[in-house]
């Protein structure tokens, strides 16, 4: 299916964002920061880029721009995935670009819902609207390890189709 790269300094993170994005065919390319996730993208090609804001040495906000000002990347899909649910980061990723702001927990079935609509790929797990995503209980004890962050709660705050 897709190439993606997950950028996140915390392995725990990185590894379960893998599983999932692997579970669904995609291929999965981790990088530790932004300095990182350059360098990965300049060795290979990649469909789409999931970021956590918060990194040392270059930050999710700070790849974003960079990634924007290269017109090699300017169309490229970033889902700013997050802890951090402030105001200002969502006003930051919005225009410095970010293609979807999603904040953490995140359930995995709409992580991969939309990964699929942002890569035109037919969704086989239904999603929710993206004006908003109801809170969910899991359905097995694998859906509830599949889950980033806690407790098992989605929450959009906007997406590039709902910009203005």
């Amino acid at each position: 299916m897709a190439m993606i790269l997950v950028v996140d300094d915390y392995s725990t993170s990185q590894r379960l964002l893998g599983f999932i994005l692997r579970q669904n065919d995609h291929t999965v390319v981790t990088a530790i920061n932004g300095l990182d996730a350059l360098e990965q993208l300049a060795e290979r090609s990649i469909d789409l880029v999931i970021t956590d804001l918060n990194m040392p040495e270059m930050d999710g906000m700070t790849l974003l721009q960079e990634l924007r000002a290269n017109p090699q990347f300017q169309t490229l899909p970033v889902i700013i995935l997050t802890g951090s649910a402030y105001a200002h980061d969502n006003t930051r990723a919005k225009a410095a670009g970010a293609t979807l702001f999603l904040t953490k927990p995140v359930e995995s079935e709409e992580l991969i819902a939309m990964v699929a609509r942002l890569l035109g790929q037919p969704e086989d797990v239904p999603a929710a609207p993206f004006e908003s995503v109801e809170a969910g209980e899991p359905n097995s004890v694998l859906d509830s390890q599949m889950r980033i962050g806690e407790p098992y709660l989605a929450t959009r705050i906007w997406s590039s189709s709902s910009r203005e």
